[in-house]
């Protein structure tokens, strides 16, 4: 079978592509993804790296986006769109695959169209409680609908859909990870900060003015995004660092982005995190089990980054503040009490079941569509 994977949440994509590698070796994929997380930052995505690492033909794409658009990139987006659809159905042309499977977003629409058009058998995965409007499209075309949760049901008109769950990438179950190198062989109380890929502006931001007082107790391992066309967070936080006190500096760690063995490790190992609250950072993170200080992203689509963080919040592993509530006070109170709290936190987390083995049945649902 050959799988055409293509959608902007990349974690789940990943884990699944690294199920398939190892229990159906036969099959061959093909993942079209973003160069850009950003376009019009031009902020480097990852996704081409962390696909071709994997051993997987990665095609790149750049999708028009209708969502949070002037009138103008509107009209534009609405000129440009069957011109993307067309590149799009080459695309799938050339490539022959037996089953389209999307990751949602509007980088999958116009392969959904497309495939819709070609008659190629179409899988569509939601990872978050609320479902994105790209992915309520999608899902209105799709042959079968992969959910993680049961909830999720409510945005669909269809009942062709199975609650699978989320993939996870195994590295997180490891017991034998690498330590980062840069670590030192005494650290001690690991503070994991992450303002995702794409990096946040909001953490970033606080934690410069805060990263000393920090300091003082953690050895913090920053997380900070890549460089873009408007902010270059990577080099802003060096000056910041080689500005410290050198008891200080030298435990203060900047990362533009983490290689998973690094990641886990740090999930395994950390007293916490600070991080924003997307559904595959807080699986991951209840799975690890890591606690942390969740920071919603607020204006997501249905308001998705505060319900993944109220769940993790009332499985008894987290300290939810909405941005709007988001001050240096605020967040320094809440470090002090997950300074007391972490271990426990990790205890009640670890006592849940949140692995949902989600990988399987997503690759059963490609197997029923294409046969």
């Amino acid at each position: 079978m050959k799988i055409l994977m293509t959608g902007a949440h990349l974690t789940p994509a990943l884990a699944l592509i690294d199920y398939i590698k190892l229990k159906h070796p036969g099959d061959e994929m093909v993942f079209v993804g973003r160069l850009y997380s950003q376009e019009r930052l031009k902020q480097r995505a990852v996704e081409e790296q962390e696909v071709k690492k994997r051993g997987i033909k990665f095609i790149p794409f750049a999708a028009v986006k209708f969502v949070n658009s002037s009138l103008i990139d509107l009209i534009l987006a609405i000129l440009n769109f069957p011109k993307t659809i067309n590149r799009a159905k080459k695309i799938l042309l050339k490539e022959q695959p037996d089953v389209l499977l999307s990751f949602g977003s509007y980088l999958a629409v116009p392969f959904v169209l497309a495939a819709k058009n070609l008659k190629i058998p179409i899988v569509t995965h939601e990872q978050t409680l609320a479902m994105g409007k790209a992915n309520q499209f999608i899902a209105n075309l799709a042959d079968k609908v992969a959910i993680s949760f049961a909830e999720t049901s409510q945005y669909l008109k269809k009942d062709n859909y199975t609650v699978t769950g989320n993939p996870v990438r195994q590295a997180i179950f490891k017991k034998n990870l690498q330590k980062p190198d840069y670590l030192p062989k005494d650290y001690k109380n690991i503070l994991l900060i992450m303002g995702g890929n794409q990096g946040s502006f909001v953490i970033n931001n606080l934690i410069k003015t805060l990263i000393k007082d920090l300091l003082v107790d953690f050895t913090v391992v920053h997380q900070c995004g890549r460089p873009n066309k408007l902010r270059d967070f990577p080099s802003e936080l060096k000056q910041i660092k080689a500005s410290l006190p050198k008891n200080l500096e030298k435990r203060y760690f900047i990362r533009q982005w983490m290689e998973e063995e690094e990641l886990f490790w740090l999930y395994q190992r950390a007293d916490f995190a600070i991080t924003r609250a997307g559904a595959n950072t807080v699986l991951e993170m209840c799975l690890a089990p890591l606690p942390a200080i969740l920071l919603p992203l607020p204006n997501t689509h249905n308001d998705e980054q505060t319900l993944n963080a109220q769940m993790m919040e009332k499985a008894g592993g987290a300290i939810m503040i909405e941005q709007k509530n988001l001050t240096a006070a605020v967040l320094i109170s809440a470090v002090k009490q997950m300074k007391k709290q972490h271990s426990a936190m990790r205890r009640q987390l670890s006592q849940k079941n949140f692995y949902q083995e989600a990988e399987p049945k997503i690759y059963q649902l490609l197997v029923d569509v294409h046969h």
